[in-house]
């Protein structure tokens, strides 16, 4: 089979298998299983009793689909809003509040709530090279439709684990805590909002859409510690200042006036405007000297859920996350469509924003490297201190360190893959301790979803 057709033959699967999952219970497919094994040997009812169990099975199924029918017909329809967090962080388990409302007059029977997300399909691409990744010296040896199914969840990046609500009655208001487990950083879009009814007989449950908005909620990736040396203090020069600074600074350059504050310094008001309006005013300065931090993450990798990858943003993340000294910068720089340079501290805003971006990064082609390193080289001249995550080290990244630590900062490499002794012996001596080596550490298998 083309691993095209493989790929669209999987995902018909499960399509089809979700259909039956949603259409009945677990008592229903077993009790479905026994009619038709039971179906297949009472082709002959000569030699044995099994189209007796066939009948009672199809008989029931039959029955209660019926009833079911006529109870989602009967039930009122519901409108529901969801009550999210901000955000949720991926494998830690969270939850959130639906709140439901029975407009209606009429009393809504018990039920299962469910939430459906949007489901993004895995490439061709993506399955073969997620068949080739290690971890820690084991290969991944899942193949074929365990391999789609563990691509699915991670690209949908949530689990909603389906909870029951007893009757509602007429106009009644209620609150529903759901569970949620983070399986993946990324972004989960609620799609739909369904109430599971069952049966009499407890075979069949039919769905009923609940009136709802669309909603999105960021799944940030998990943190790795990383022990760093203490960043360099020193302040630099930056052209232009930072537009939201609110502090004199030392370049003495005038930005603009305000009222006079109770505290302000005498040598700040200016006098000509004192004369002119009749109230002081004070001048306020532009501060041009400020320590500033890089952060450098290398996306070059062979598919998003790749170990290396997912490492090295865990690792951002924690970097990022990390308290920061009030008076400097952070520049978080990475290559997406082109080079992205996020920067947070002082009165720029928080991290939030850049965990956020992290969650959602794809991986990029491997030529894409050299965009970013002339990037960073570039942008060298006005930071103290960079700290490079690389997936590679080969040569064309090697030069690149080189060539940042010619330019007088503190540089710290932190390459995310299996240790070469060759190419850490010959670096140690290059890079004077500043290089390390850190393993993979994420599973490219997830537990499996909790059923009801």
């Amino acid at each position: 089979m083309a691993g095209v057709d493989k790929v669209n033959f999987f995902r018909r699967v499960f399509l089809a298998s979700r259909a039956l999952r949603e259409a009945m219970t677990i008592p229903g497919r077993m009790l479905a299983g026994l009619t038709v094994f039971a179906a297949a040997f009472g082709v002959d009812p000569q030699a044995n009793l099994a189209y007796l169990i066939f009948s009672l099975g199809i008989s029931a199924l039959g029955v209660d689909a019926g009833a079911a029918l006529l109870i989602r017909r009967r039930a009122p329809r519901l409108q529901a809003r969801r009550l999210l967090p901000e955000f949720v962080t991926a494998n830690q388990i969270a939850a959130y509040r639906i709140e439901l409302h029975n407009p209606t007059m009429r009393s809504h029977p018990p039920l299962h709530l469910s939430e459906r997300l949007h489901q993004v399909w895995p490439t061709t691409q993506m399955l073969q090279a997620q068949r080739g990744a290690v971890v820690g010296n084991r290969f991944d040896q899942r193949v074929g439709y365990p391999a789609f199914i563990d691509s699915l969840r991670r690209l949908r990046a949530l689990d909603v684990i389906p909870v029951f609500v007893p009757a509602l009655l007429p106009g009644q208001r209620v609150v529903v805590d759901l569970t949620l487990r983070p399986v993946a950083r990324g972004l989960a879009v609620f799609e739909q909002l369904y109430t599971l009814l069952d049966g009499p007989l407890g075979l069949i449950q039919l769905r009923q859409p609940v009136k709802v908005n669309e909603a999105t909620l960021p799944v940030l990736p998990v943190r790795i510690a990383v022990e760093l040396p203490s960043a360099a203090s020193r302040r630099q020069l930056q052209l232009g200042g930072i537009s939201l600074a609110q502090s004199v600074g030392d370049a003495e350059e005038f930005r603009s006036l305000r009222d006079y504050r109770a505290g302000d310094p005498l040598r700040s008001i200016h006098w000509r405007s004192f004369a002119r309006t009749g109230r002081p005013m004070v001048r306020e300065m532009q501060e041009e000297f400020f320590s500033r931090h890089a952060l450098v993450l290398d996306c070059a990798a062979p598919f998003r859920f790749a170990p290396s990858f997912e490492t090295a943003i865990a690792m951002a993340a924690w970097l990022v996350a990390k308290p920061q000294d009030a008076d400097s910068l952070l520049d978080l720089m990475f290559v997406g469509d082109r080079v992205h340079r996020l920067t947070a501290g002082r009165a720029l805003g928080g991290t939030d924003a850049m965990l956020r971006v992290l969650a959602a990064l794809e991986p990029t082609p491997t030529d894409s490297i050299e965009l970013l390193m002339q990037s960073v080289q570039h942008h060298a001249a006005l930071v103290s201190s960079v700290v490079v995550i690389l997936l590679a080290w080969d040569a064309p990244r090697q030069q690149a360190m080189r060539a940042l630590l010619a330019s007088g900062v503190q540089l710290t490499v932190l390459i995310v893959g299996e240790n070469s002794r060759l190419a850490s012996e010959s670096s140690e001596v290059d890079f004077r301790g500043s290089l390390r080596w850190i393993s993979p550490r994420f599973d490219t298998q997830i537990p499996a979803p909790v059923a009801i």
